[in-house]
């Protein structure tokens, strides 16, 4: 591998604050729309084939790690293109075709882009259908054939050093964009001066992608600040001066995880990114077979990968918050994936590998405020690693099969989970780790029904079922929100915070019956002032007390009981107030002014005459 091409993943002390190149996918559990090049294909080093139209690299020479990215605002200079897509592809059709004619539909014309597609030794006709493309569309995209490499590390950085366009673009050969997603990102990126924009994801055929980095528009996130470390693909748009500058390579040792180093090192370095969820960006796809990279990478290529991750974030982290938002991800993503169930499968040699490098992992960057912080269940299986309690992961690993629903047992406020480890005066763990507010989001039947209280106002009823005898001690506070998930324009999400009273009562079957009164005055308020318009959906919210964790927990779906429109009073002001029913079954609110001279006439207007 070239110096420019360099791991900056090795563990060894650097001269440089920012590595010499990046390399990662994303992992299994993130699904995030990774390329999709074969894990387990033999390298090979034969040399590679062009066709399509001829494309120089620049920016060779990186500046000092330092340097600021020139912002290089505006249209792209004569003869350079906005965007160069970079498609890695390995056996993909049919879905290759879809990728490429969603790049044939953008907005942003393709006048304006430049795609390099990758051919990493497909078998099934993949490498014809691109030459068949670039020959109907003469200019717009350059082609490279060559051997299988091992993964989608190698067909990456041969796209970078093709790539001509001010951004650069690295679009799954399965997956595809919305129309209008190229131009909306360049706009934003223009626009904000942002060096890396994230477009909102929709996951199909049961793809798993993140949801909660999307949830608020913005153009401030870090690392730091935001769930970012959560949607850590590379399926976004990054200036290529960063790119350049920083020589980012993929670290092409890496069959799997081999975008998620190139990703953070580049927002490590790009300060403010943009985060855009006004509109569906990019479309995840999971083939029908499964035959995605992210569903198929092996449990120690997979900790290959993290091991490189995890000392990367070390390195770079400008914050205790960056870095524990990112350690957090891989602790309770990758690490607690890798001690699945998959584990107990595999052959005695091989868990004790494995628990022994997770457990060296967990206790080189996991301290016990971090863990604490990790859901339940993935926790004690870590604490278990560090411990090198490869007997005692096993047993953990059976007992949550056994539970469709963990045990808890109810100690005054404190929620413990029920575990073989809770007491184990060899094991060791503080009854602490075991504590839990998951408890708070185990709500069975979760429903509400809209109607008027007796002052004629639109009250909302939720009503829930939870197993956990006492459910109303790990609770502090409880209510309800209404919310958009887009909003308009830079906002973002929508949401008015709703008070809710809530009472509780005993099951016959030792469970407990939650129930929550919400009353409406301030959906109707937004209303009257004109920003409430359109459906909203509705989730409950629940915070933890101190004693577990003190998080707030979301819990959704809340269900429709019955579709109902009623009219409400706010002071003066009428207004019609409808539950309805949305494509999946959830709770949706509307509310609307009615005029009181048109609610009148239409009641004393006459009936038809039969």
């Amino acid at each position: 591998m070239s110096t420019r091409a360099q791991s900056a993943l090795d563990p060894r002390p650097t001269t440089a604050d920012l590595p010499a190149s990046a390399a990662g996918a994303s992992p299994a559990s993130e699904a995030d729309a990774a390329t999709n090049a074969e894990a387990t294909r033999a390298p090979a080093a034969a040399p590679t084939e062009r066709s399509g139209t001829p494309a120089p690299t620049t920016g060779d020479t990186p500046s000092a790690a330092g340097a600021q990215v020139p912002a290089q605002a505006g249209p792209a200079g004569e003869g350079q293109p906005d965007v160069t897509v970079i498609v890695a592809v390995y056996n993909t059709m049919p879905y290759l075709t879809t990728c490429l004619e969603s790049l044939l539909a953008q907005t942003l014309g393709t006048g304006r882009m430049q795609i390099v597609a990758v051919d990493d030794g497909s078998t099934d006709g993949s490498g014809e259908a691109l030459d068949a493309f670039a020959a109907e569309h003469p200019g717009l995209v350059d082609v490279v054939h060559q051997a299988n490499s091992g993964g989608p590390a190698g067909p990456s950085n041969r796209g970078l050093e093709l790539a001509r366009g001010r951004f650069v673009f690295f679009l799954g050969a399965d997956d595809h964009l919305g129309p209008e997603a190229l131009e909306r990102l360049v706009a934003a990126a223009d626009t904000h001066g942002t060096d890396v924009v994230a477009g909102r994801m929709v996951g199909l055929n049961g793809r798993w992608v993140p949801k909660a980095a999307f949830q608020r528009q913005r153009h401030d996130a870090t690392l730091g600040n935001s769930p970012l470390a959560w949607a850590l693909s590379n399926t976004k748009l990054f200036r290529r001066a960063l790119i350049e500058r920083l020589a980012l390579r993929y670290d092409e040792d890496l069959p799997v995880l081999s975008d998620q180093p190139f990703t953070l090192a580049a927002l490590f370095a790009a300060g403010p990114v943009s985060i855009l969820n006004d509109y569906d960006y990019y479309y995840a796809v999971r083939r029908y077979n499964a035959g995605n990279i992210t569903y198929r990478g092996g449990p120690e290529p997979r900790l290959l990968g993290t091991e490189r991750i995890m000392a990367l974030t070390g390195r770079l982290a400008d914050s205790p918050e960056a870095r524990d938002r990112v350690h957090r991800r891989h602790l309770e993503g990758e690490l607690a994936d890798i001690l699945g169930p998959a584990l107990l499968e595999l052959e005695r040699e091989a868990q004790e590998r494995i628990v022994s490098r997770v457990g060296t992992l967990v206790g080189a960057h996991a301290n016990d405020e971090l863990l604490l912080r990790v859901p339940v269940a993935a926790r004690i299986r870590l604490l278990l690693a560090r411990a090198g309690e490869v007997d005692a992961i096993l047993a953990a690993l059976r007992f949550e099969q056994q539970h469709a629903q963990l045990p808890l047992v109810v100690r005054g406020e404190r929620a413990l989970l029920d575990h073989p480890a809770l007491g184990d005066a060899r094991l060791g763990i503080d009854d602490r780790f075991f504590e839990t507010d998951e408890s708070l989001t185990r709500l069975d039947d979760l429903t509400a029904e809209l109607a008027l209280d007796a002052r004629r106002r639109p009250c909302l009823t939720v009503t829930g079922y939870s197993p956990l005898p006492g459910y109303g001690g790990p609770v502090a506070r409880v209510w309800v929100e209404t919310f958009r998930p887009g909003g308009s324009g830079s906002a973002g999400e929508q949401f008015v915070a709703h008070q809710a009273f809530v009472s509780y009562a005993a099951a016959p079957d030792g469970g407990t019956v939650v129930t929550a009164r919400v009353p409406l005055g301030l959906l109707l308020r937004q209303t009257h002032l004109g920003a409430a318009s359109g459906p909203w959906s509705v989730r409950l919210r629940l915070l933890g007390r101190a004693t577990t964790g003190g998080r707030t927990h979301e819990v959704q779906p809340v269900r429709c009981a019955k579709p109902v429109k009623l009219r409400a009073w706010r002071g003066s002001h009428l207004f019609r107030v409808s539950a309805i029913t949305g494509a999946e079954g959830e709770l949706q609110l509307a509310a609307a002014p009615l005029s009181l001279v048109r609610s009148l006439k239409r009641r004393l207007r006459p009936a038809p005459a039969a």
